[in-house]
Order: C-alpha cells, then structure tokens, then sequence
C-alpha cells in the first residue's frame, strides 16, 4: 500500500474474510477505497498483534478460505474443457518436480479435439506462480496434437490470474500473427478443472522450446537463449556492457564450445550497438531486422514494459541467418498493468525510445535500435504497412470478448477480487487500444 492508494485486493479480501465487507463495488476499481480505510489498517494492525506478519499474510489466508465455487456439473461455457487428476489426487505444488495424472479434453465445438491419456504436470511461471491461480505446463509420454497444432510432447496452460480481460496475452499473439512473426504460440481459451475442483479459465498454447512446429532452426548449429531478468536457470552469463541476462534454452546439454559460440554471438551485438561508430557498424549484418522491428513494435503496441527490465525476451538463431527476436511471449505486465492496484488501460502514453517504464538494461538495449535512422526509417515503413490490421483488432477483439463472457462468469465466480463488469472492461480495453494507436501514429509520423 503506498500513498492514498490500498491494495485493492488486499483490502477486498481482508473486508469479507472478517465479515465486514459485502458488496464488491464499494472498493472502486482504480483501487482508492475511502469507505474502508479505517477498516482496512486496524484488520491488518490486529493481524500483526496476532503473529501474522501484516495484510499480505491475511490476504493470502483469506484466498484460500473465500475463493469461489463452481460446481462443475453446471459448468456450460462453451469452451473446451481440460480436465486433469493427479494420481495421487494431491494438487500441483512445484515448479521443478512432475507428478504423474490423466488428461481428458471435451470439446463442445469438434470432437476431433477430444482426448483422453495420461500425462506428468508440474508448475511453471515466476511471479504468476505465487498466484493462488496457478498456471501449468503437462508433458505428454510422446509428442500429441491438441486442438489441430503440430504434435509436440510439452504445452502451457496460461492462468491469466491478474488479467480483468481473459484477453492480454492472446491480443498478443494474435498481434504476432498478424505481422506474420515466425513462431508466434497459438491459442485456445479452455476450461481447467483439477481433481475435481474447477480452477478458472486458461489459454492453452505451446511450451518456447526449439523443434518442429516450434522454434524450428538446425539443432546442430542454431541456438535459443532467453533475456530474463529472473536470471535463474543454467547455463547462462551476463554481456560485458549491459549485463544483460541471458539464459541459454537450446542446446540444452550445452558443451564450452557450444556455449562459447552462443555467448560470442549475443556478445557481438551488443558490441556493435554500443560502439563509439555506431548506427555505422555491422549490427544489421548480425540480425534479421524485420524481426526486430515487428517483435518490438507489437510490444510497443500493447506497451508490454517487460522488455525494459527484460523478462521473457526470446533470440534465436539459426543457421545461416542473423538473429531473430522472438517468439512473443507473456504480455502481463503490458496494457498499461498496475500490480499494486490490479488495474489496466490508465495511461496509453509512453514509447520504448522516449520513456523510462523499467529501470533495467533492456531498456537500453532496446532503445539503442531507435538512434539509428536506417532503423528509425524501418519502423515507420513497417506501421504505415500494419496499421490497418493494427486498427481492425477491435473487431477481434469484440469476437473474443462475446466467445469469453460465460467463461468470465465462471473464472470470476471462484476468483471473485478480481471480478469486473466485462463489457464495461471490454469498453475500457477498446478505448484504451484506440487511444494507444492513435498516439503511437502521431508519434511515429514525426520519426
């Protein structure tokens, strides 16, 4: 809680779970609650008395004790349905260790998708992890198609936890296809329900990791690595200027001269962007440049902040080729996203070049491109170009948006704090998106 503004989740939490808190709208959604602040510190105050270490410690009691119920023999959303049972029948609790369960998914709209086998499950995520909504990643024993995507052994099942839309990431990706971004996931909003307890709705899509239908490059010779600010899986390094923070994803079992190759080619980059010669280097010898331009300005698009740290930014390579920056990936933090409020679609201001969103070295690394006019010149051709498809995902997404409001209802009924009058959320996404392009063409029209 910071100034005259209360966790608004804590506060909705803190209120009902003492009794003294009915009716959700009276905690305004931008997060100011003038009626229950009194309320609100003395909860948290007795709480601290108690032992409890203050109102995140009884916010997350109050989670747990007051998530909503939905009685799955009712659940009728028109939405596929992915229904998984540990064998142990205890729920998923790490990130690291799989458990073994069954799978069943029951497609209302094409029984072709319908399946049923058995898979290993485990947790997945940083901080959405720590959401009482978890998010998930199933291993099937060999490489299954679902929904009509390419055969692969691993997938994601995306929680959506903080989104009051149901809708951030899949604009995203539906942004990627539209530039034609090689590799960008695909889609499939579903229904979860886990030993028995319906979880919320999810978006299906693929695991980022190299093979077919996937990251395909040469094995032998291309490479994938991450730029994640987490910084917490091996082998990885930081580059000697930025100190970025690069993971390797592929090769895997990866040998010195392998690694050597990788850190040697991130390296480079980041030498000819930063040299005293600089734009006139051989950067753009180094990078496939379309792919530069269309990962950063769909990110730019959705003001997804998470490229300044960075967090979930994708390079790879493959053979023969310069580097690419993809595949899209996690668009929380995008939308203008608030985690101390849980509030989106305030601010549509703001570009990567002109403004400070993180404090961290993808913001330097990825401004660096925009004080090259070649590169400047490239950007603007390429919105000119997009912006009809940019403009017409209104209409997409008022499609997605009538094919979610059961789902919402349902997602909403269990985790009720962040429950918000859909179309008027809707309303306030359309309006924030036209805003956002509007200014982003002013903008980029005077490059």
């Amino acid at each position: 809680m910071t100034g005259n503004h209360y966790d608004t989740e804590a506060v909705e939490i803190i209120m009902k779970l003492f009794g003294l808190h009915k009716v959700r709208s009276t905690v305004p959604i931008r997060g100011r609650a003038p009626s229950v602040p009194r309320w609100g510190w003395l909860i948290c105050g007795i709480g601290i008395l108690l032992g409890i270490s203050g109102c995140a410690a009884i916010k997350d009691i109050g989670k747990k004790v007051l998530r909503g119920h939905v009685d799955i023999a009712d659940l009728d959303t028109g939405l596929p349905v992915i229904t998984i049972n540990t064998h142990t029948g205890k729920p998923v609790t790490s990130k690291e260790v799989y458990v073994t369960a069954d799978i069943e998914i029951d497609d209302p709209n094409d029984s072709g998708n319908n399946l049923k086998g058995e898979i290993e499950i485990r947790g997945r995520g940083n901080t959405t992890w720590n959401a009482p909504k978890k998010p998930y990643r199933v291993r099937f024993p060999q490489k299954t198609s679902l929904f009509g995507y390419e055969k692969a052994r691993n997938w994601v099942l995306l929680a959506n936890y903080h989104d009051t839309t149901l809708l951030t990431n899949t604009i995203g990706f539906e942004l990627g296809r539209r530039f034609g971004l090689a590799f960008t996931p695909h889609f499939t909003h579903v229904e979860v329900i886990v030993n028995g307890r319906y979880e919320g709705s999810f978006v299906l899509t693929e695991h980022v990791q190299t093979g077919s239908g996937r990251i395909d490059i040469n094995e032998d010779e291309g490479f994938l690595v991450e730029l994640d600010g987490h910084y917490d899986e091996e082998p990885k390094f930081r580059t000697p200027h930025l100190e970025l923070p690069v993971m390797i994803k592929h090769p895997e079992d990866v040998e010195d001269s392998r690694y050597a190759v990788v850190r040697k080619a991130v390296n480079d980059l980041e030498e000819a962007l930063f040299s005293d010669a600089f734009p006139n280097t051989n950067y753009r010898d180094l990078i496939e440049l379309n792919t530069f331009i269309d990962y950063i300005m769909v990110n730019e698009i959705t003001r997804n902040v998470d490229l300044q740290l960075p967090n979930s930014v994708y390079l790879y390579q493959d053979q023969g080729a310069g580097m690419s920056l993809g595949p899209l990936w996690d668009f929380d933090y995008g939308f203008d996203y608030d985690g101390k409020k849980h509030t989106y679609f305030m601010d549509f201001t703001g570009m990567f070049y002109n403004s400070t969103f993180r404090t961290g070295s993808g913001r330097l690394f990825f401004n660096r491109f925009f004080e090259d006019p070649v590169f400047r010149a490239a950007y603007k051709e390429r919105w000119n170009a997009m912006y009809p498809e940019i403009v017409s995902m209104e209409a997409f997404i008022d499609q997605m948006a009538s094919h979610l409001e059961k789902s919402y209802e349902a997602n909403g009924t269990v985790w009720w704090w962040f429950k918000r009058d859909y179309p008027k959320e809707i309303a306030r996404l359309k309006e924030w998106w036209k805003n956002r392009i509007a200014y982003l063409d002013r903008e980029i029209d005077a490059f």
